[in-house]
């Protein structure tokens, strides 16, 4: 990515001189501007610099800007200037509106849990919280501030966050967090932040996390977890953290586009999995398997999809997949689909996102919707900018518009919304 302080330095035509001749002040402002735009930008880079909450965002490139007495005349490509969220933000799930008391996050969220009590814990790539220094992992409490006495600290990104009972279980790229060693997957107190002792210690990134009674399944790239050898998934003690005698065994694969597990999902007496394989559970199985949760063998469920599967959710008999997909369950769907939970068939149900990509990063089912987000500019047979509320039964969007904005085409970030998670009458 090319940073904002270059863009601006350079005498670009398209910027023109007025705009790289400006006061410090100006120049400050126009940073600010900009960094509060990026609702969650697909570049693994966080920004360091500071909210300001009291200047609008655009959704387009604005290219010159000038002051008169106490007003900030901007002009450019954009449709629509309005106030800035950050990286993450409380939406109503009746009205479509954020929440803008609610701490701004200074870079990316990847991941979101709801701590049970009205709050949430959130990890991505991200430096501040509210304006409160906060690397990649943060708990808001329920009063809308930033928990003082809760900082784990992560030394790189959280991708993924699970709360169970007193525990939440981290995993991504960190290598330590809570001042002690933890290789890409660690059990923090959620009272404290404080890391416990449990310390599988895979050798390669952790991207999916599921918790059936006192085991935890998990998946990612790794090939040593839990103190043994294991392909990609693997279940783990939730007391010792050793791994498991289950062991599907994912593969099948070569680089450049190596095997990797990227969703789990517990059903029952099945674990549900998405991501770039060929074999898994001792069956040739293409991106998307269902797993004996006792023997961890393949089950007769074979959607069969062309390509990678990032996202599962289970909502009665239907498991939903997201990804970059464009076939699957033996139908044409383009990054998103139901799938018989019996038949593993695709069924009617068809949201086909737009743009340019089209994928959906993010699923959150609630009775008779289902909230996506993604990279999209349509889903559901309407314009919707990166999220969505989609009929449970049809796949047309209903009425509700968050109309996510921001990415700044000059500087080739592409807009995402990457996580969603539901509690009472707020989606985040």
């Amino acid at each position: 990515m090319t940073s904002l302080k270059k863009v601006f330095q350079q005498p670009d035509k398209s910027f023109g001189g007025a705009i790289v001749r400006t006061s410090y002040l100006l120049h400050q402002c126009i940073i600010s501007l900009f960094s509060v735009a990026f609702f969650a930008a697909a570049t693994g880079t966080s920004f360091s610099q500071a909210i300001v909450d009291n200047l609008y965002v655009t959704d387009g490139p604005v290219y010159t800007i000038a002051f008169h007495n106490n007003t900030i005349y901007i002009g450019g490509v954009f449709t629509y200037v309005g106030p800035s969220t950050g990286g993450g933000a409380s939406i109503n799930i009746s009205t479509g509106k954020p929440d803008l008391s609610f701490p701004k996050i200074a870079g990316e969220v990847y991941a979101v849990a709801p701590d049970g009590n009205g709050g949430w814990y959130i990890g991505g790539n991200f430096t501040h919280v509210g304006g409160i220094a906060r690397s990649n992992i943060a708990h808001i409490k329920s009063d809308k501030t930033v928990d003082a006495d809760w900082n784990p600290n992560a030394n790189d990104d959280v991708r993924v966050l699970v709360v169970s009972s007193s525990t939440v279980y981290a995993a991504g790229g960190f290598t330590a967090i809570g001042g002690v060693t933890r290789n890409y997957l660690a059990a923090i107190d959620a009272l404290n932040g404080n890391v416990t002792a449990w310390n599988p210690s895979a050798n390669y990134e952790v991207n999916a996390l599921a918790v059936s009674n006192s085991t935890i399944y998990v998946g990612g790239s790794f090939t040593t977890i839990g103190g043994t050898t294991r392909n990609k998934i693997a279940a783990l003690d939730i007391s010792t953290g050793n791994a498991t005698s289950w062991n599907p065994n994912a593969g099948g694969t070569l680089p450049p586009n190596p095997s990797v597990v990227n969703t789990l999902a517990v059903s029952g007496s099945t674990v549900y999995t998405g991501g770039n394989f060929t074999s898994i559970g001792g069956q040739a199985r293409n991106n998307i398997a269902a797993l004996d949760i006792s023997t961890g063998n393949a089950t007769n469920w074979n959607p069969n999809a062309n390509s990678y599967v990032n996202v599962l959710a289970i909502s009665g008999s239907t498991v939903y997949a997201c990804g970059i997909f464009n076939n699957i369950g033996g139908q044409t769907r383009k990054s998103i689909a139901a799938l018989d939970t019996s038949t593993g068939n695709a069924t009617s149900w068809n949201p086909s996102p737009g743009g340019r990509p089209a994928w959906v990063h993010a699923l959150a089912v609630s009775g008779s919707i289902v909230y996506v987000g993604g990279t999209f500019i349509s889903i559901g047979g309407a314009r919707r900018n990166y999220i969505a509320a989609l009929d449970a039964s049809t796949g047309t969007a209903t009425s509700w518009n968050p109309n996510v904005f921001g990415g700044y085409p000059a500087v080739d970030v592409q807009p995402s919304v990457f996580a969603l998670a539901l509690s009472g009458s707020t989606l985040y």
